[in-house]
């Protein structure tokens, strides 16, 4: 029992996070809710304010150099102003299903709050990048500290939610993307929820629905569809993965900005054919730009996933005779403006300040042109192993197949859409492994199954429209009382029972890792060269000591097993790199014989170079286990 509770027990610094990161959210939804009316979609609030909040830092940083200080200053009076105008316009209310979604996710949300950084992207990028402009006040650039982060360049929208948090909380709160992660994906559920409700409460001349479906439904949707919808975003999704949900990456925000974004295409098609009246094409086409803004502000490579969507869209609005391509076109092109700028304004900042560290286009003679049969087949391979997304994405394709011929139900543009999206970015994907990535990463389609979560909030909403269809042509127009309250335990209950599963940072070893590092840090003097020797691992350990150890010392490199550390090996790097202290983290014989010192067994070792060769500075031995390599991840 009390190994369970801890799961769920944060520790005093984060729980001052977690309350730093709730009036974060908070206050992105009162700026977004600015932007729309008193009927409006308000799922997407805190997506529009948090594009609102990006827009006003890469401004006032890249084009007026001004402190990130100045301008949460800025944001903040943005915020206090949001909600005094929120509250007058609203009369106090407060959206009722936006209520009932962070409820049913406050288990999952918590469960996040306790959680520690542990993962290889977080150590690399993601948290260096959000560090940096915590404590420097500023994007990289001529003028700052060089970053410790292996891609830099990278926007920095998540990072902006994490300097918030911080500045609130007093420290720098590691946990903070995790914590929006599970918000993002319960305000997906909510929107999610919604066109489940529609397509069960649609009126329908079929002869196999009962009569008594006319009627409008009721502007909030109610805890059994808030639960279905946050079902499908997330324990029904075959995208929802907890070791990429529950870390700092951005696979979960991509997915579910895309996600969004989709749905709101759909939904501004269906309008301008006449079939839903319930939004505005006005209000639906300004709420996708914001989400496309946020969807640049997080990866700049996420502007081909919404040149993908709009193309989609625009191939729909062309085959369905309901609907005007003129007015389409009208209505997109100045919101398709937003992200465009968003990326111009980051490329400018990056190219002036010769900021390194991204991910870009190999030279033309570099390509693996003669390649690409053996990467599509190993993107197929993995592909037949993931059946569940993949499946779900080759409906989507042939329904979108057949919609090209004839539109003629929502569920034709909906599948256009998620198929155009996963047709578009496959080709993409094919395209980047042959033009951008090494050889090796290319030829195994690196991180392809990864990438393609990027699409698990489409398909999320493809799989749950579709089953709500499903469901009302072969079952009953209405969702039984006690199933319904069946989806809302589920969502409840989901992360106490697999909370064992998504405690994934609880690992002994990695614990063990980020408490020596931060003893080392206490050590050595400033700007210490110093070397990390993992000898027996593939990196995965040193990328946690040189994300600590980096605040401190230089380091000048890293040893792993790929390096084949033998006594010669370790002789070699060490005679290149000339650290002054080694963090040895495995210890082997080949290590012993190179440094030419007695070390003990089941200890990882702080070593510093004297005239008389190498000393043992402290040792700290493992907690309850011998080797660190094979226990599990």
């Amino acid at each position: 029992m009390d190994a369970y509770l801890r799961f769920f027990t944060p520790a005093p610094e984060q729980l001052a996070g977690l309350g730093a990161v709730a009036l974060v959210c908070i206050g992105m939804i009162l700026i977004g809710a600015v932007a729309g009316t008193r009927k409006r979609l308000h799922e997407t609030d805190l997506v529009v304010g948090w594009a609102t909040i990006a827009s006003v830092f890469v401004i006032g940083g890249v084009v007026f150099g001004m402190a990130f200080t100045s301008i949460a200053i800025i944001v903040a009076a943005i915020a206090v102003a949001a909600l005094l105008y929120v509250v007058v316009r609203d009369r106090g209310r407060l959206p009722g299903d936006l209520l009932r979604t962070t409820l049913l996710a406050l288990p999952a949300i918590w469960l996040a709050g306790c959680m520690a950084v542990s993962q290889w992207d977080e150590f690399t990028n993601w948290l260096p990048n959000a560090r940096f402009i915590y404590v420097n006040d500023g994007f990289p650039g001529i003028g700052m500290p060089e970053s410790t982060s292996a891609l830099a360049a990278y926007p920095y929208g998540q990072a902006f939610i994490v300097y918030l948090s911080s500045h609130l909380a007093g420290q720098l709160v590691e946990n903070a993307t995790t914590i929006v992660n599970i918000v993002l994906l319960a305000m997906l559920g909510l929107m999610i929820g919604r066109i489940i409700r529609r397509a069960v409460t649609k009126p329908d001349t079929s002869k196999k629905v009962p009569l008594g479906l006319g009627a409008v439904p009721p502007d909030n949707i109610g805890w059994v569809y808030c639960a279905l919808g946050g079902l499908a975003a997330t324990a029904l999704s075959p995208t929802f993965v907890p070791k990429i949900v529950f870390t700092a990456y951005a696979d979960t925000s991509t997915a579910v900005l895309l996600g969004m974004a989709a749905i709101l295409m759909w939904m501004l098609l269906n309008s301008l054919a006449g079939e839903d009246r319930e939004f505005s094409a006005n209000h639906i086409v300004w709420r996708l730009g914001f989400i496309a803004v946020a969807l640049v502000a997080v990866k700049q490579a996420n502007l081909i996933l919404f040149a993908i969507l709009v193309a989609s869209g625009l191939i729909a609005a062309l085959r369905d005779p309901a609907i005007s391509v003129a007015r389409f076109s009208r209505l997109v092109l100045p919101i398709v403006l937003m992200p465009v700028a968003m990326y111009l304004l980051w490329r400018f900042h990056v190219q002036a300040n010769d900021v390194a560290g991204e991910f870009s286009i190999a030279p033309a003679s570099k390509w693996l042109v003669d390649e690409i049969g053996t990467i599509a087949a190993r993107m197929a391979s993995i592909a037949s192993k993931k059946g569940g997304h993949f499946g779900l994405m080759l409906i989507a394709t042939a329904l979108a197949v057949r919609g090209l011929w004839r539109i003629r139900t929502p569920f034709d543009r909906m599948s256009l859409i998620v198929g155009g999206l996963f047709v578009g970015y496959t080709l993409f994907l094919l395209f980047a492994y042959v033009t951008a990535f090494s050889e090796g990463e290319a030829l195994r389609a690196a991180s392809y199954w990864r990438y393609n979560m990027h699409l698990g909030g489409a398909s999320a909403a493809f799989a749950g429209y579709g089953a709500a269809l499903l469901w009302r042509r072969w079952s009953t127009p209405r969702i039984r009382r006690g199933l319904g309250w069946v989806a809302v335990l589920l969502m409840v209950a989901a992360p106490f029972a697999v909370a064992h599963k998504i405690r994934f940072d609880l690992r002994p070893a990695k614990i063990y890792v980020r408490a020596t590092a931060e003893r080392i840090v206490d050590i050595i003097p400033d700007g210490a060269r110093t070397a990390i020797l993992d000898l027996g691992g593939n990196g995965a350990f040193g990328v946690i000591a040189r994300y600590v150890i980096s605040t401190k010392a230089t380091l000048t490199g890293e040893m792993t097993a790929s390096a084949q550390p033998t006594e010669t090996n370790i002789r070699r790097f060490i005679a290149a790199n000339r650290p002054d202290y080694i963090w040895l983290h495995y210890t082997t014989e080949p290590a012993k014989r190179a440094l030419e010192i007695s070390l003990d067994d089941g200890a990882s070792h702080l070593l510093r170079r004297t005239d008389e060769g190498w000393r043992v500075v402290d040792s700290w031995p493992y907690p309850g286990y011998d080797n660190p390599y094979v226990l599990p991840d």
